[in-house]
């Protein structure tokens, strides 16, 4: 198994769909997507951070487009041509961006198998784990070395 990437310093949420992908992943977005990249997913969750990726860009330039079309509209600048051929941009770009609401619908479509299979899935151990076998995991996890004695 690989080890995880470096923690970042700040969580920052890409999409409306961060929380489910996170809770059915046992991952934050960012060691998914690395994940992905080293090619270490099998193949429903390569398409659901396939998907979600696609769907934090949209969002971005949704948002991008939000904020940078107020400023040539506002009327600070001069109008001339020039403002109307980045009005246009902007507007092309929003359209471009604007497919949200299918990007969503494409995660979610990702995401229903993967909840599914964990949802019927059968506990690991079936009950819970001791005191003294949680310290030892612990320990171990902390780098401790384990001697089989039997």
């Amino acid at each position: 198994m690989l080890p995880d990437p470096a923690p970042t310093a700040a969580r920052r949420s890409v999409s409306s769909l961060d929380h489910r992908v996170e809770a059915v992943t046992g991952h934050d977005v960012d060691t998914l997507w690395a994940h992905r990249d080293r090619g270490a997913l099998d193949e429903p969750h390569v398409r659901l951070a396939d998907q979600h990726r696609e769907l934090a860009q949209v969002e971005t330039g949704v948002t991008f487009c939000r904020t940078l079309l107020p400023c040539p509209s506002s009327g600070e600048f001069p109008v001339d041509g020039a403002r109307f051929e980045r009005i246009d941009r902007t507007v092309d770009q929003l359209e471009e961006a604007a497919d949200v609401r299918a990007a969503a619908r494409r995660v979610i479509a990702a995401l229903e198998p993967i909840e599914a299979a964990a949802s019927t899935a059968p506990a690991a151990g079936g009950g819970p784990v001791s005191a003294a076998d949680q310290a030892a995991l612990l320990a171990i996890a902390g780098g401790a070395k384990l001697y089989d004695i039997s």
